[in-house]
C-alpha cells in the first residue's frame, strides 16, 4: 500500500480512534450487547476466503467511508482453508460472516443457530472448466469423460449429475488438487472449479477454455451468504449493527458494479503481500459481474434472495444429505428494511 495515500477510510479510522479514546461505546465481536447509538461501533466481518477482488465491493465500502458513515469501525478478517467462518460467528469472534448456504445448513445440523440474511451471489460459482477445442457445454457432454474433482466437491458433482439425470457410472471422477495443469496437460477432460478463479487464471495465460456454470443447469446453491446468529437478530442493538454493516457493504458493491476495475486496483494496493496479480484481479472483477448481479438485484437491491431460491436450496439440501433445514434458516427483514424505498442501499 502506498504510505502517502490518505483516503477517507484512513481519515475515518483516525476519527474512530479518537472516539474510542473519549470512552464512546462500541459493539465488539465478543461483547455484542455493548454500545450502538453513540460513538463508533466496532464489528468484525469474517470473509469466506483470503483477501482478493472476490470481496472487492467490501473493500470499496471501507475505502469510501461507507462503514464509517454507518457509525461502524469494521475489521475485515480474512478467511482461508483453516478458517471456519460459521464457527467464528457462533463463538462471537465475528458479528457476521460470508458462507455458503449448504455450509450454514450443515453448521445448524451440528447445533448452531445461524440465519442467512442476504446473498451476494445470484448464481453459484461452481463450474465445469474444459479446454476451448473440446468444450463441455452441457451436462450430457460429460458422459464418457474424466472430470478432475477435489474430494470436498464430490457431493456437489454427484448432486449435479443427479439433477440432470446422468448416471454417476457414466462419468469418471479423477481426484484433483484443484490444479489446472491436469486439464492443460490432458490428464482430464474437465475440472470442477469456480467460475471466478481457475477459468480467469487460464484466460490471463492465454489458454482458451470454456466454463459451464452448474447454476445454468439446475444446481444453484445459495452462495456467499451473509450469515449471523439468530440471537443477534433478536437483540435490537445487535440487529441494528448488522443492518448498518450490510447497508454499507451493499453501497460498496453498488460502486463495484459501476467500476469493478477500481476494486481490483484497490485490493492489490491494500494487500501487497498477498501475491495478487493486477491483471488477474481486473479480469476476475469483470467476471464476477455475471454471478453477482441479476434482474432481481436491479429490481430489489444487492444481496436480495427470493422465496423460490429458498425452496430450491431446501430441495438441494435433501440431495446433499443435509437434514433439519427449514425456511426459518432465512430472514429477509434486514434487506426489506434497507431497500424499503427502492433497490439503492
Amino acid at each position: 500500500m502506498s504510505t502517502g495515500r490518505l483516503t477517507r477510510r484512513r481519515l475515518l479510522g483516525a476519527v474512530g480512534l479518537s472516539a474510542g479514546a473519549a470512552g464512546l461505546g462500541g459493539l465488539s465481536a465478543c461483547s455484542r450487547d455493548a454500545g450502538g447509538s453513540q460513538g463508533i461501533t466496532d464489528v468484525t466481518y469474517q470473509l469466506s476466503w483470503t483477501h482478493s477482488v472476490q470481496f472487492g465491493g467490501t473493500y470499496l465500502a471501507e475505502d469510501a467511508g461507507f462503514f464509517g458513515d454507518q457509525g461502524l469501525s469494521v475489521t475485515l478478517a480474512a478467511g482461508g482453508p483453516n478458517v471456519a467462518g460459521d464457527t467464528n460467528t457462533v463463538s462471537g469472534q465475528s458479528l457476521i460472516n460470508i458462507s455458503g448456504g449448504d455450509g450454514v445448513a450443515r453448521s445448524n445440523a451440528e447445533g448452531a443457530d445461524l440465519v442467512i440474511v442476504g446473498a451476494q451471489y445470484q448464481r453459484a460459482a461452481n463450474t465445469i472448466l474444459s479446454l476451448g477445442d473440446a468444450p463441455i457445454q452441457s451436462p450430457e457432454d460429460l458422459v464418457g469423460t474424466q472430470v478432475g474433482v477435489a474430494g470436498p466437491n464430490v457431493p456437489a458433482l454427484d448432486a449435479f449429475l443427479d439433477i440432470n439425470g446422468i448416471a454417476k457410472d457414466d462419468v469418471e471422477y479423477v481426484p484433483s488438487q484443484y490444479d489446472p495443469a491436469t486439464l492443460t496437460a490432458g490428464q482430464v477432460d474437465s475440472l470442477f472449479c469456480f467460475y471466478n478463479d481457475l477459468p480467469v487464471a487460464l484466460r490471463v495465460q492465454g489458454v482458451e477454455a470454456y466454463s459451464m456454470l452448474l447454476a445454468d443447469f439446475g444446481y444453484n446453491p445459495m452462495s456467499q451468504v451473509y450469515t449471523v446468529l439468530r440471537e443477534s437478530l433478536e437483540d435490537e442493538e445487535t440487529r441494528d449493527a448488522i443492518l448498518r454493516l450490510i447497508r454499507g457493504d451493499a453501497q460498496g458493491w453498488q460502486l463495484y458494479q459501476r467500476d469493478p476495475g477500481a476494486a481490483a486496483d484497490l485490493v492489490v494496493d491494500l494487500y501487497p503481500d498477498a501475491g495478487l496479480d493486477l491483471e488477474t484481479q481486473r479480469e476476475q472483477a469483470e467476471v464476477q459481474l455475471d454471478i453477482m448481479y441479476s434482474e432481481a438485484t436491479e429490481e430489489s437491491g444487492f444481496g436480495w434472495f427470493t422465496d423460490e431460491q429458498v425452496q430450491e436450496s431446501l430441495e438441494l439440501f435433501e440431495l446433499l444429505g443435509i437434514e433439519g433445514a427449514t425456511e426459518q434458516m432465512w430472514d429477509r427483514s434486514i434487506l426489506e428494511e434497507i431497500y424499503a424505498d427502492g433497490p439503492t442501499a
